[in-house]
């Protein structure tokens, strides 16, 4: 796509807590493994409560840029680490983003680099195991490779994908009841990164063409 609207970009966030909501027991038994077994049920809440406020919206009354940041003040309001990452993520590629309510593959570009800056800026990958941040920076570097030598942003999407998945990929074996709905069957992984790919996937099924 070349020209990206508001009902786009309310579209994706649709789509991510779609994809949330449909695993979010798969991620909290994942969190159980080394956090509160609860980020399944942080993050339905928190893009659920987003999707709420985004469909009371007209698409046409808004732009972009305060799609990303509805989104960020939604986040915001979730007592939790990875919803406070992903409210700078989005806030940060809301603030990239030109007053106009119809955008461009260029502008998008800079709100997904925007949004992987947000949560690279507040962690570090492997501390102590894989987290979110260990899926979002291949995913960036997958992502500007791909516009580096000239993709579309479906292309550029498709990649960032599948980067996000092999970088969340674990380093050690787990149980077969661990078994992850992508990925390899006999290893855990981190539920942050788990979230985390769930996340770029709903934005290249939302966003890109399907090829």
């Amino acid at each position: 796509m070349s020209d990206i609207t508001s009902f786009d970009i309310i579209g994706m966030f649709s789509e991510i807590a779609v994809s949330v909501s449909r695993h979010a027991l798969w991620l909290s038994r994942l969190d159980t493994i080394s956090g509160d077994g609860d980020h399944g049920e942080v993050m339905t809440a928190a893009f659920t409560a987003m999707e709420r406020k985004l469909a009371a919206l007209d698409p046409n009354g808004i732009t972009p840029a305060g799609v990303f940041d509805m989104a960020a003040e939604t986040f915001l309001t979730i007592d939790s680490h990875s919803a406070r990452l992903y409210a700078s993520a989005f806030r940060r590629a809301g603030s990239t983003l030109p007053g106009r309510k119809v955008i461009q593959e260029s502008d998008f570009d800079r709100a997904f680099e925007a949004m992987a800056g947000g949560i690279l800026a507040h962690g570090e990958a492997h501390d102590p195991d894989k987290n979110m941040v260990d899926a979002w920076q291949p995913a960036l570097d997958a992502y500007r490779a791909a516009k580096n030598a000239g993709e579309s942003l479906n292309d550029c999407l498709w990649a960032a994908a599948g980067a996000a998945l092999e970088g969340a990929e674990p380093e050690h074996d787990g149980s077969p009841s661990d078994a992850l709905p992508f990925g390899h069957p006999d290893k855990v992984m981190n539920a942050g990164a788990a979230s985390a790919v769930l996340v770029i996937r709903a934005m290249r099924y939302a966003l890109a063409e399907e090829e």
